[in-house]
């Protein structure tokens, strides 16, 4: 016991010192992301001073400009595009007129008002920042992979067709990507740790013996619960958000429950004591069930109330891999939504027959219990 409280000393003391020394030495700096520029967009692209708002004024004072479509197998998603690309340009030059050709390039950090801010930004920033560079990179090249194909090029013909040809027009295509991409970095890379932890926890799963396979999966449902806490919690912290921090805080006492088990029993003179207790096998199933099911509800509610300017992390994720920020991902949505429904009638299935089992073993036990005690008198 001394030897593990003089390693967590250890640690205490080497990330105290660590954060001290990023404080004095680095000064964490966002990356500038851009996705797409706008000479990808138009070869022929002329940067304007900042000022130009002729794009703002034909945007913000028409409620309607007329789309010149060329025929193509993509008409009915371009139209959509085309849609969303206008809406999301009004709207973010009724915010910010010159937002196309900004003075400043650079991010400010938000002031950090409390020394715990303080520590845990000098000491997880610029590992973040260099992730999400890399990650943006990755990004980068899926879209100007995607600009390779028919269904862009389509695309690109009926918004220049609608917008004009002219450098405003690119940059606001190329900044919509840019704007959509930023969106889905983070998407990317908490999806990146989640499939990690499932794929650890599906290795454990199978590599179990079969007397511990309900153990393992015990385990594996906690500590899965255990993980979202924090990352609920980091969301928290981003957003401000009480209601992301109260599902942080429910996720850690489910996740600790399941992997230590407990009840409260209330004591002849109104205490209450706190007893270490085990799960069996139906109460396992249920756990994981309940937890899948969640899981599915979570991203069933996210397919229904998605839209192209407001995307879902399940479209930003599609995005990201497929490099097309600009379509709606229908098709790939649908998709997704069949395997997790069919996923969840596997697992309810699976959960009913093992409970069933249970409760059959559990019968078959009372009536042998039974019949060793003998004929009734």
């Amino acid at each position: 016991m001394l030897l593990t409280k003089r390693k967590v000393a250890i640690v205490v003391i080497a990330l105290t010192v660590l954060s001290a020394l990023l404080a004095y030495f680095v000064k964490p700096h966002p990356p500038l992301l851009e996705m797409v520029s706008p000479q990808q967009e138009l070869p022929d692209y002329k940067a304007h001073y900042p000022g130009d708002t002729s794009l703002a004024n034909r945007l913000s004072k028409s409620y309607g400009l007329a789309m010149v479509l060329i025929q193509s197998p993509y008409t009915e998603n371009n139209v959509i595009a085309l849609e969303a690309i206008r809406s999301w340009g009004r709207e973010q030059f009724q915010k910010e007129p010159d937002f196309l050709h900004p003075v400043s390039l650079e991010y400010p950090n938000p002031r950090r008002h409390s020394f715990i801010e303080a520590f845990f930004f000098n000491l997880f920033t610029s590992p973040r920042y260099f992730l999400e560079e890399q990650m943006g990179s990755l990004i980068s090249w899926r879209i100007a992979d995607f600009h390779n194909s028919s269904e862009y090029t389509s695309f690109r013909t009926s918004y220049f067709e609608t917008f004009g040809v002219d450098s405003d027009s690119a940059a606001l295509l190329a900044r919509y990507q840019t704007d959509k991409g930023k969106m889905a970095v983070g998407v990317v890379l908490w999806s990146l740790m989640w499939l990690i932890a499932f794929i650890v926890g599906l290795v454990y799963l199978i590599t179990s013996p079969a007397k511990a396979r309900f153990e393992r999966l015990q385990k594996v449902v906690a500590y899965l619960w255990l993980l979202l806490a924090p990352c609920y919690l980091a969301r928290a912290y981003i957003e401000n958000s009480v209601a992301t921090l109260v599902s942080a805080l429910v996720s850690a006492i489910i996740g600790l429950y399941l992997r230590f088990p407990f009840i409260i029993k209330i004591e002849d003179r109104g205490a209450l004591r706190v007893y270490a207790t085990t799960m069996n096998s139906k109460r396992v199933t249920f756990a994981a069930w309940m937890s899948y099911s969640l899981l599915a509800i979570q991203i069933l509610t996210w397919l229904k109330t998605e839209s192209l300017i407001d995307p879902d992390p399940i479209s930003l994720l599609i995005a990201a891999v497929t490099g097309n920020f600009v379509h709606d991902p229908v098709a790939e949505e649908k998709i997704i939504g069949r395997i997790i429904a069919a996923g969840w009638v596997v697992i309810s299935i699976w959960a009913a027959s093992e409970i069933n089992r249970d409760a059959k073993a559990a019968f078959e036990a009372e009536e042998k219990l039974a019949s060793l005690k003998g004929p009734a008198t």
